[in-house]
């Protein structure tokens, strides 16, 4: 970041821009679509074409973020949260929303689960990787959406790319949809890019229930056929939601 080392992110290689943009929202380091004037690959200094695992990104002239002051190290394809180090600066930095809309149908989660299936190539010849989409309150239609092998990157990608397009904090009400279990980290990238629901195919953590309610969020998961469980919020998202 303008040309000091900032992370070192473990990622399924693609969507490089979308996952840095996805990052730097999540982390806190912008808060908006203005904060980010673009990401591109470092060129090789010897030969000048554009390294594939090196990217550099530009902030706007109004960010007030030092790199040198605030660095991840590495940054595994496991773990949301290495730039915090308590539970108090975790509570910190989720801000509060207001309650998702009551635009729902029934179905809705089944067709936006099936057509984010649809979408995970990678998944499809390997089984191993995650999910996350962006799905429309209003018809259940996929708004974006990405996987990688670690939930968190995907999600990174999912808002990135949003961010990119100028739609950061993400202004049409979307539920979060992610493949598997829901924690922590995921309810605070959902919270800080303005998205009201959470919606995931294994169970949240503790913490990520906890922070759900905090944050005013809708929290889905054990999506099963139909039903599912509701962990915070008020909104049913199957019609027969269990608690």
């Amino acid at each position: 970041m303008h040309g000091n080392a900032l992370a070192v992110l473990m990622r399924t290689p693609g969507r490089e821009e979308d996952l840095v943009a996805g990052f730097l929202a999540s982390e806190g380091v912008i808060a908006g679509s203005s904060d980010l004037v673009g990401v591109a690959p470092c060129a090789h200094l010897e030969t000048g074409e554009p390294e594939a695992h090196i990217w550099n990104a530009v902030l706007g002239a109004g960010v007030d973020f030092d790199p040198r002051e605030r660095r991840f190290g590495a940054v595994s394809a496991s773990c949301g949260l290495c730039g915090t180090l308590t539970l108090e600066d975790l509570e910190r930095q989720l801000p509060l929303l207001g309650p998702p809309p009551e635009i729902i149908f029934e179905g809705l989660m089944e067709k936006a689960f099936q057509s984010l299936r649809e979408v995970q190539p990678l998944f499809k010849k390997t089984g191993a990787t995650h999910g996350a989409a962006l799905a429309d309150f209003e018809t259940g239609k996929l708004v974006e959406a990405a996987e990688d092998v670690g939930r968190h990157n995907a999600v990174d990608k999912v808002l990135g790319a949003r961010l990119r397009a100028g739609d950061y904090p993400v202004l049409k009400p979307c539920l979060l949809l992610v493949s598997g279990r829901v924690s922590f980290e995921i309810i605070q990238k959902a919270a800080l890019g303005a998205v009201p629901a959470v919606v995931g195919i294994g169970a949240p953590t503790t913490l990520a229930v906890d922070a759900a309610r905090k944050s005013g969020l809708t929290l889905v998961g054990m999506v099963r056929e139909g039903i599912a469980n509701r962990y915070a919020g008020s909104l049913d998202l199957t019609g027969s939601a269990s608690l």
